[in-house]
């Protein structure tokens, strides 16, 4: 698994599908959020929303509840409500990294105030909350989901509050990141699929398994993400290091502290924290240039590798009945170029 195992070909096909899959919650979508309601909220969610996005966490959900044998229809709220959080978070998470750009389109915060950013965030998840009340299933299946989404929205939030509060330490192991990192993406990742999973009628077993399957996947899609800031095509306006810039505790900065010469590592520290407005690119470039002395690029697309053999083999627990195609789409997650 040194390269890719898809080629650009494949990856763009499966891009594709899963897209087609996950804008079957379009109608529903529009149904929980009108675009047309004069209230100072829609406006600025559908400009977020406008702006892109795979809708992978749908996909995942609505296939993993067929595959399971579930019908999938009933799954529709539910993957909506995980496509709606999911931008409440990236509402929000762009607020308090600082973020001006995302899919090269001004952030909710930039264009509309923080204030603003904060409310939307807040009436999206309301709003997901309504859309698992009125998925079309019994009570007892309903109560499964709530405590499935609201489980992993507190532990996101605890993995986000390692996130801002870590930034810059000087003492951030590499443990420390996979703590934060399986908080903040491990279970998230995860959570279209349990969902669909539980419309499907699944066991506990199959569920704790796609849990399982998840805080493989969701470390090693985070992992590509720290790799992925060091280029232009992150979609945040050609801005290189903007994980840099803003002091995040990635991989790359806790292996180097536990790797990079002392020079090095306080180097990396009185860069790391400073203002992000008073990081320059030349203080990017000596970053990257620590972590490529210290080995960190090559320890963390290892251990991206090593994650996505480890869902791979998970994967073999869980009953999918089309075992082939989400062999593909866990490669397209954890070895992800864009």
């Amino acid at each position: 698994m040194g390269q890719s195992s898809l080629s650009e070909g494949d990856r763009t096909e499966l891009a594709d599908r899963l897209r087609a899959e996950g804008n079957r919650i379009a109608l529903v979508l529009e149904e929980l959020l009108p675009r047309d309601e004069d209230d100072y909220i829609s406006e600025a969610i559908w400009h977020h929303m406008g702006t892109g996005g795979k809708r992978v966490r749908p996909a995942l959900c609505l296939l993993s509840c067929r595959s399971l044998g579930g019908d999938s229809s009933n799954a529709l709220y539910f993957a909506a409500a995980v496509e709606i959080i999911h931008n409440m978070f990236l509402v929000h998470d762009d607020l308090e990294d600082g973020d001006r750009v995302r899919r090269d389109e001004p952030t909710v915060w930039a264009k509309y105030g923080a204030g603003n950013a904060v409310n939307v965030g807040d009436y999206m998840h309301g709003k997901a909350h309504e859309a698992i009340l009125k998925s079309p299933v019994d009570d007892s299946t309903k109560v499964r989901l709530c405590e499935a989404f609201d489980d992993t929205y507190l532990l996101t939030c605890r993995g986000q509050a390692l996130d801002l509060n870590c930034r810059g330490s000087a003492d951030f192991t590499v443990d420390d990141y996979m703590e934060l990192v399986t908080l903040k993406t491990g279970h998230y990742l995860a959570l279209g699929m349990v969902g669909g999973a539980i419309v499907a009628g699944a066991d506990e077993v199959v569920i704790e398994d796609i849990k399982k399957l998840g805080r493989n996947m969701g470390p090693a899609f985070q992992i590509r993400d720290d790799l992925l800031d060091l280029t232009k095509g992150k979609g945040r306006g050609g801005v290189e290091g903007n994980d840099i810039r803003e002091g995040k505790p990635s991989i790359l900065y806790a292996h180097s502290l536990e790797h990079a010469s002392p020079e090095d590592k306080q180097r990396l520290i009185d860069i790391m924290g400073k203002d992000r407005q008073e990081t320059t690119d030349s203080d990017v470039q000596g970053a990257v240039d620590i972590w490529e002395r210290a080995g960190s690029l090559e320890y963390a697309h290892q251990t991206a590798e090593k994650l996505t053999r480890q869902a791979l083999e998970t994967l073999e627990e869980i009953p999918f009945e089309n075992k082939p195609y989400f062999r593909q789409i866990v490669r397209f997650m954890t070895e992800r170029t864009t």
